[in-house]
């Protein structure tokens, strides 16, 4: 039998989308949009790509909940209809929106909330996120990102 770790990371790694939330900072309830996603072993990254928005950046509201309130969950499930299969983990977190030139700022900011430089580079994210979706080979990645710091994991699976 797989250790729990192994298993989670294999629904990470195998996982094409998943669902964000955070706070609509308004009217303090919760807003959840379906995300693509690449994990570097310590934290998410999640574009904010050249895909079809009615919003810029700055006015989409997931970016202006998390410049309110940087508490988030990024739910990374699979379903299956043999309902003895179905699993999740959610990652429950900080996020903050971060640029290309920025990497400094998100170090400072992982140092600053979480005590620990291993803050990765949106560069690098990048990468990951182009190795994990040719689709981006055809629209532009955006100069954007959303970076999740875990600090808690949930895993549930119908045992």
């Amino acid at each position: 039998m797989q250790s729990n770790n192994l298993v989670i990371q294999e629904i990470i790694n195998r996982a094409r989308v998943a669902r964000l939330s955070t706070i609509d900072y308004q009217k303090q309830i919760p807003h959840i949009v379906p995300v693509v996603f690449a994990f570097d072993g310590n934290h998410y990254f999640i574009p904010l790509d050249d895909k079809r928005k009615k919003e810029t950046v700055e006015k989409l509201q997931r970016v202006k909940n998390i410049q309110h309130c940087p508490n988030t969950a990024l739910l990374i499930d699979e379903y299956n209809e043999d309902w003895s299969k179905l699993v999740f983990v959610m990652i429950q977190g900080k996020a903050y929106l971060i640029s290309e030139g920025d990497e400094d700022k998100v170090e400072r900011t992982c140092m600053y909330h979480h005590n620990n430089n291993d803050a990765s580079s949106v560069k690098k994210g990048h990468r990951l996120l182009y190795q994990k979706y040719t689709q981006y080979k055809k629209i532009g990645i955006g100069k954007y990102c959303i970076i999740v710091k875990p600090q808690k994991m949930i895993f549930w699976k119908n045992e």
